[in-house]
């Protein structure tokens, strides 16, 4: 049993925020943002959704909020969905960043799957809150399809999860704002033996491919073959 998770990434933060490490603070949308969440929902607007899951920082639950319109589902806040925690780093550019703590950016991206910034997380730790949530979430709603708005490093987890990557790999994988990644998650995953392995449907999409049965996956259609 597999359930449909559709990880949209959130649009473009506000220009003064534009170079800058920003991770879990809260905020806000550019204008461009806001009409890439809209161009975002309106991809998916034909696609039947149980739910629709946000990180609850604003970036995340206006695109949300979009994606809600117009349907029956329920919409829910997940703050284990938020973006990576930068710690001391948050609002600095890279510039601030090396001028303060020579060499640690680089190392961070060298090795964060273990290197946290003073204060804040590494690959590893966020790995450990969000794939356990996006487990329940597929848990919740076994065989149907569930939309998630959240951030480049919690996509980047997801897809790694899917290929096996390292997460020393996943600044490799590059979500532009507004994109979405497509993943079919397992209902249930054993600790004990060789964990069930989510399955990438989709990566990096900014429109819906040619024929939308594209979209129900094996879950929605039991006649199709692989």
């Amino acid at each position: 049993m597999l359930t449909r998770l559709f990880l949209v990434r959130h649009g473009e933060v506000a220009p003064e925020w534009s170079g800058r490490i920003y991770g879990c603070m809260d905020v806000p949308l550019s204008a461009t943002g806001e009409e890439q969440a809209r161009r975002a929902a309106q991809r998916l607007r034909d696609v039947e959704l149980d739910a629709v899951v946000h990180s609850g920082l604003a970036r995340a639950t206006f695109g949300a909020a979009r994606l809600a319109e117009g349907r029956a589902c329920a919409t829910h806040v997940d703050s284990d969905l938020r973006e990576i925690d930068r710690g001391a780093w948050a609002g600095l550019s890279r510039e601030e960043i090396d001028a303060r703590e020579p060499g640690a950016l680089s190392a961070w991206f060298g090795a964060p799957a273990a290197t946290r910034p003073p204060g804040g997380e590494s690959l590893e730790d966020l790995a450990q809150r969000v794939r356990p949530r996006l487990d329940a979430w597929a848990a919740a709603h076994p065989g149907g399809g569930v939309a998630c708005v959240a951030h480049l490093w919690v996509l980047r987890i997801a897809v790694g999860e899917a290929l096996r990557l390292p997460l020393d790999g996943a600044p490799r994988l590059a979500v532009a704002t507004g994109g979405m990644v497509v993943v079919d998650w397992p209902v249930e995953r054993s600790d004990a033996a060789e964990r069930l392995r989510p399955t990438l449907v989709g990566f990096g999409l900014d429109r819906v491919p040619t024929g939308r049965a594209w979209f129900r996956g094996p879950h929605r259609d039991s006649t199709r073959t692989t």
